[in-house]
């Protein structure tokens, strides 16, 4: 066993210092933020610390200008403060625009975001690549505006040249093969999703500094899909030595254990997660890979095809305070990440007792149907942007939210801009084709694997062959 457990007591007050001291911090995709909370890692184990200048090119995404914000708030007529970002850095949608004006109630509700399915909690809303500006707060605050008033609305930010940041630090094993750690760095004030994973990501990477290891291992942490992106743009040669791994996310909540499979599903970061959980005789929930999830699609996309699997403590999507102000303090705890952090030193013993010749993944042979219909993505390193071709939502934290609008995510319209909206269903094919258009997998078995309509399946390629995001093979 990796030695952790006769320091259990240590790891557990460095967590809990962590929680304390990064939950305030107001972090983006960009700015002073991120910076901070880095900063604060490197004092638990130091790593390196990169910036990518703004505008600089990344596959098809372009890495937007630097945001950071001083304060904001709306007042009543009065002066009173109805809602202060210095109580709760999500009262902001994240990325706003500087204002300072005084308007009308029924200007300031298109601007308002809130949830009357938890109608005590502030929503997460984000408008990375729109220039807008808008306010989060609970839907009883919200009932309670005065619709006969005017309100006087301040964001302090700014949005100019600047840089993304990202961190990163190898362990080099006996062996050049590697196994990648990544977690993100963009939530603000959310403690499951994903300071907590921020946290894990660090204490892992002091432990792990400290072990004679067979494998090496690459530890990143970057801002949630563009910070990851740039990341592979600026490291594509490294990742030839990739061979599997994890993304730390959403590991200290009160509910089982549970594990996001590997897009391949037979890979042996799967054979690792899952020989660990059955013979520790684990109560755990066993999900497959998700094309909404997080930063895997982007490190297994056709170019790289590195299969990425995730261990959760209430997993994303699946709890009801998930992209709320509920997911706090309260909600995690140190010791239940400790149990995870148990769980992943258990998974990466038995890596380490893994021949080189165990990672080469055994895949299904596709024999070609000259009847079916094949495709290749133009985008083949990444998920490329589809908020800039009008086909996904520029207000983010929404998707699979369950309580937003209290929808399930496939029936769920999500607005484009004023005129136009797209249902989640045909966001999910879209996004499911593109990962499968490699030249090798068919439209029709695109189908059957997501079990989505073929019908649906065909739509959708047509709207991504108009994109220019894909041609056919």
């Amino acid at each position: 066993m990796l030695q952790i457990r006769q320091n259990s007591d240590e790891v557990i007050r460095e967590a809990d210092n962590l929680f304390r001291d990064l939950f305030p911090l107001c972090r983006s995709i960009t700015g002073n933020g991120v910076r901070q909370s880095l900063s604060i890692l490197r004092k638990i184990t130091d790593f390196n610390i990169s910036e990518v200048p703004s505008r600089t090119q990344c596959y098809d995404w372009v890495i937007p200008d630097e945001w950071n914000i001083i304060d904001a708030y709306i007042e009543d007529s009065s002066g009173k403060k109805i809602v202060d970002f210095e109580k709760n850095s999500l009262h902001v949608v994240n990325y706003s625009i500087p204002i300072d004006t005084t308007i009308s109630f029924n200007d300031l509700a298109e601007h308002i975001n809130a949830l009357p399915s938890l109608p005590d909690a502030i929503p997460y809303r984000t408008t990375y690549y729109k220039r807008a500006w808008g306010f989060c707060m609970t839907h009883n605050e919200y009932k309670n505006l005065d619709k006969n008033q005017h309100y006087h609305v301040v964001i302090d930010s700014s949005l100019k040249l600047g840089s993304l940041t990202y961190g990163e630090y190898l362990i080099r094993g006996e062996s050049e093969k590697e196994i990648l750690f990544l977690t993100y760095c963009c939530h603000p004030s959310m403690g499951n999703d994903n300071l907590s994973g921020l946290v894990l990501w660090i204490l892992l990477l002091k432990l792990l500094k400290n072990q004679k290891l067979h494998y090496s291992y690459r530890f990143i942490v970057a801002p949630e899909t563009i910070g990851h992106i740039a990341y592979l743009s600026q490291n594509e040669k490294a990742m030839k030595n990739a061979i599997g791994g994890f993304i730390l996310s959403c590991v200290a909540g009160p509910d089982k254990i549970s594990y996001h499979q590997t897009f391949k599903g037979n890979s042996i970061i799967d054979k690792a997660v899952l020989g660990v959980l059955d013979e520790s005789k684990s109560d755990y929930t066993n999900y497959m890979f998700d094309i909404n999830s997080g930063d895997e699609k982007h490190y297994s996309a056709p170019f790289f095809r590195i299969p990425i699997g995730t261990i959760c403590k209430s997993k994303f999507f699946e709890y009801d305070f998930y992209h709320t102000s509920k997911d706090d303090l309260d909600f995690i705890s140190s010791e239940r990440l400790f149990e995870t952090m148990l769980t992943y030193c258990r998974i990466i013993e038995k890596i380490e007792d893994f021949n080189a010749s165990d990672f080469v993944s055994v895949d299904v042979v596709q024999t070609r149907n000259n009847d079916e219909h094949y495709y290749i993505s133009l985008s083949p390193h990444c998920e490329p942007r589809l908020g800039a071709r009008g086909l996904y939502p520029n207000l983010g934290g929404m998707i699979k939210q369950k309580l937003f609008k209290n929808h399930h995510y496939h029936d769920q319209k999500y607005k484009i801009d004023n005129t136009t909206y797209i249902d989640g269903i045909t966001i999910d094919a879209m996004r499911w084709i593109l990962f499968y258009s490699d030249g090798k997998t068919s439209l029709e078995r695109i189908s059957k694997i997501t079990s989505l309509s073929f019908e649906l399946i065909q739509n959708a390629t047509k709207k991504l062959v108009s994109a220019n995001l894909i041609r056919k093979e």
